[in-house]
């Protein structure tokens, strides 16, 4: 178990602290499964497959709940399924009592997730019927949209993303914004800010998506200096264009807003996203120091994948401050999320931008992808700016234009994110693992030759990546 958790038990105290208990009933059990229960389902749908993964994953979940409320009867407990396992704040004997289960895996330190907030708002209603479907017309399609033939496949295949939802988990994304609102996912089953539970989801007058930090459905994020890094990555992945420049990838997309912090936190939006039908999660943070809590994310990855979720995250931008085999950390480091590198606009990899490889050989339960080879990351490359307009958050509208100095993989990640919002326009069935593979099949190669460590496979190419996910409906 964690050190955290080793040291409250040798000291005997009466202090209970947060904890997350593993239980060792997983469908993937750490190690190899991924890999081996993927290779048997290429050819599977993948919404038969959501729906068969995540009642077994819940099965297994009330299993363990019932086991581990049995044998620490009166404490609370806060479970999830992404990952089968209980948060809770248990004293050092108790951890010991809860180690000493068969049915328990691991026992890790982390804090807990806040109890939902009695009663929370969201600062605007918006209405799906005003939302006006998006139409190109005369905007201008900045070089970053041509340079990964986005505008292509709007233009060839006539595919925008339409019937995708893209989850952003992020700092918060402001739904007012006059290239956003009309992307914003608005959950059909709510009503606002009336302080009842109207779809039974378990989060109340969750409009847009729901904030796991405070636990409220407020998911607009602060802005400073006009800027909001939410919404900017967001404006990436979807924004409409309607302050006259199409900024996103895929504008027929929806964007799900969430905030988390924690691993408890984001298994319960990783949850939030695919029950309530988000495709891709995008992802534009780093989190270092993770320990063999890294195995725990990867875990949480693993399932959300093969239920479905494509999970997307920028690479970094710790080139110049960190030594590999750490610029790229958590999530971008996990073998089964997207990491989408950088490079500008002649093709050359940024100074800042993170580089591969990852290693996972201390890591425990997996021990896979061993230094000095470890796991070749970027799996492929976005462009992380500066030089194409993002969204201002200042007024709710308009744009950052010219952008002389806003850059890095956070803003990478939205340009993987929105080609896989696309490719599951073309192909709803295609499962989610296959999209990391094509989005690095067809990518266009950059020196050297292969993937590598600097650049993945390669500069996005939607169109070839939506034709091929298009091909194999």
């Amino acid at each position: 178990m964690e050190m955290p958790v080793q040291r409250q038990i040798d000291a005997g105290s009466g202090r209970a602290i947060s904890v997350y208990i593993c239980a060792e009933d997983q469908l993937l059990p750490f190690g190899n499964a991924f890999a081996e229960w993927t290779s048997k389902r290429d050819d599977a749908d993948r919404l038969v497959l959501q729906s068969e993964v995540v009642a077994d994953l819940k099965a297994r979940s009330s299993q363990f709940r019932k086991s581990i409320r049995a044998a620490l009867p009166g404490k609370a407990f806060q479970s999830t399924w992404i990952v089968n396992g209980v948060g809770a704040r248990l004293t050092g004997d108790e951890i010991k009592e809860a180690a000493a289960l068969s049915s328990v895996k691991y026992i890790y330190s982390v804090p807990a997730a806040p109890a939902i907030a009695p009663r929370g708002r969201v600062g605007a209603v918006l209405k799906a019927d005003d939302q006006k479907e998006w139409r190109l017309g005369n905007k201008k399609v900045p070089w970053n949209i041509r340079g990964i033939k986005a505008d292509q496949v709007w233009e060839d295949l006539k595919v925008t993303g339409e019937g995708s939802i893209v989850a952003v988990l992020d700092g918060g994304v402001d739904y007012t914004h006059s290239d956003l609102k009309d992307s914003i996912w608005i959950n059909p089953g709510e009503e606002a800010n009336n302080g009842e539970d109207d779809d039974k989801n378990g989060y109340p007058d969750d409009l847009y998506g729901w904030d796991f930090n405070t636990n409220k459905p407020e998911v607009k994020g602060p802005a400073s200096r006009g800027r909001n890094h939410g919404t900017m990555t967001s404006g990436i992945t979807a924004g409409s264009g309607a302050s006259g420049t199409q900024t996103g990838v895929a504008p027929g997309a929806k964007l799900m807003p969430v905030k988390a912090g924690g691993p408890m936190q984001t298994m319960l939006a990783y949850q939030y996203a695919i029950e309530n039908g988000a495709d891709v999660i995008s992802m534009s943070f780093s989190i270092p120091n993770l320990g063999n809590a890294r195995g725990l994310w990867r875990l949480m990855c693993e399932h959300a994948t093969i239920a479905g979720l494509v999970s997307v995250s920028g690479a970094g931008n710790f080139q110049q401050s960190q030594k590999i085999p750490v610029q790229q950390r958590i999530p971008e480091g996990i073998p089964c999320v997207v990491s989408a590198g950088g490079v500008d606009i002649n093709m050359k990899v940024p100074r800042f931008c993170s580089l591969g490889p990852v290693e996972w050989a201390d890591v425990k339960f997996y021990n896979d992808h061993p230094m000095p080879k470890g796991l070749i990351k970027p799996d492929v490359s976005g462009y992380p700016g500066a030089g194409y307009p993002v969204l201002d958050a200042a007024a709710g509208k308009g744009l950052v234009d010219p952008n002389n100095s806003i850059r890095g993989n956070s803003f990478s990640c939205p340009h993987a994110a929105g080609t896989a919002a696309m490719m599951f326009s073309a192909n709803q069935s295609l499962p989610a693992w296959r999209v990391q593979q094509i989005l690095m099949e067809t990518a266009v190669d950059i020196a050297p030759a292969g993937k590598d460590n600097r650049t993945g496979a390669g500069l996005i190419n939607a169109l070839e990546a939506v034709k091929a996910a298009a091909a194999l409906k």
